[in-house]
């Protein structure tokens, strides 16, 4: 028991120093359910730091296939690690489905090449799906959100979101080689991957921009849609996820030249007041 609970307490040291917008949102949840959440997010962020934080991608393959491994091992029962204890008890008190893990890891091995670009909005909508609503559709079940409405609810969100960092990091991703707005956007509003790269900040970058907010809008509104009204309080997390992101999104639209020269953020009032919005609201 002792094990266990030192890995738990292992994946909620790292979520209190790397979670961002997500951490206090966990907050809302029972201790049971906001520890499986802090190993499923450990998890996920072992896949994202294995495609992230290593420069060659011989280098990156390796590290995710240990991500991959690790999945295994939890699957198995073979459990070794702080992570793999503590997920391998999220994932058999919660019955975690293991394609979503799967489809999350495909996501990461598609940035494993130094060079990152999507060429329609399907794939846009792919990338969002497996960055994102594979998240999302673990999350529910931890939660307990059970059914259609509950799962299009998650997949719409997670889109929301990515959406939502897609948008803040526009310039940052497009320096390190990921370029994750389409092709055919882009051709259709004149501007080039170099454009991103080197920051140009014209009213043809703006204009993208705010096409990139509407596509963001239209899924924040799908989520809404399919916001499954009888599973409110088990929800009021994801809840609190939306309401900062959206606020985020906001922020952004305010002046979308912004995020060409900066990383857009909300303070920690505002994220504080959103999270509190959303335990009122549900």
């Amino acid at each position: 028991m002792k094990t266990l609970h030192s890995a738990y307490e292992y994946c909620a040291e790292l979520v209190k120093r790397s979670a961002g917008n997500f951490y206090f949102a966990f907050q809302l949840l029972p201790r049971t359910k906001r520890y499986a959440i802090y190993a499923v997010y450990a998890f996920c962020r072992a896949a994202d730091d294995a495609v992230d934080e290593l420069p060659e991608p011989s280098l990156r393959r390796a590290a995710l296939e240990k991500v991959q491994h690790t999945l295994e091992r939890v699957y198995k029962g073979d459990s070794e690690t702080p992570l793999e204890i503590a997920l391998a008890d999220t994932v058999g008190k919660f019955r975690l489905t293991r394609q979503y893990f799967d489809d999350l890891l495909l996501g990461m091995e598609a940035d494993i090449p130094p060079q990152v670009e999507l060429g329609t909005l399907e794939e846009l909508d792919e990338y969002c799906y497996r960055a994102a609503g594979t998240v999302g559709l673990l999350c529910i079940e931890v939660f307990g959100a059970a059914g259609d409405a509950a799962k299009k609810y998650a997949m719409a969100l997670g889109r929301a979101l990515q959406l939502t960092n897609v948008i803040r990091d526009l310039r940052e991703d497009a320096l390190n080689g990921r370029v994750y707005v389409p092709k055919a956007l882009l051709d259709a509003h004149g501007v080039t991957v170099e454009d991103l790269r080197n920051g140009r900040n014209d009213h043809k970058v703006e204009r993208l921009i705010h096409t990139l907010i509407g596509l963001a809008k239209a899924a924040y509104l799908e989520a809404e849609r399919h916001f499954p009204a009888a599973h409110r309080w088990r929800l009021v997390t994801s809840e609190a996820m939306r309401r900062v992101y959206h606020a985020l999104l906001l922020e952004i639209e305010r002046d979308p030249r912004q995020v060409m020269v900066k990383r857009v953020s909300l303070p920690i009032w505002r994220k504080a007041g959103e999270v509190i919005a959303a335990f009122a609201t549900v």
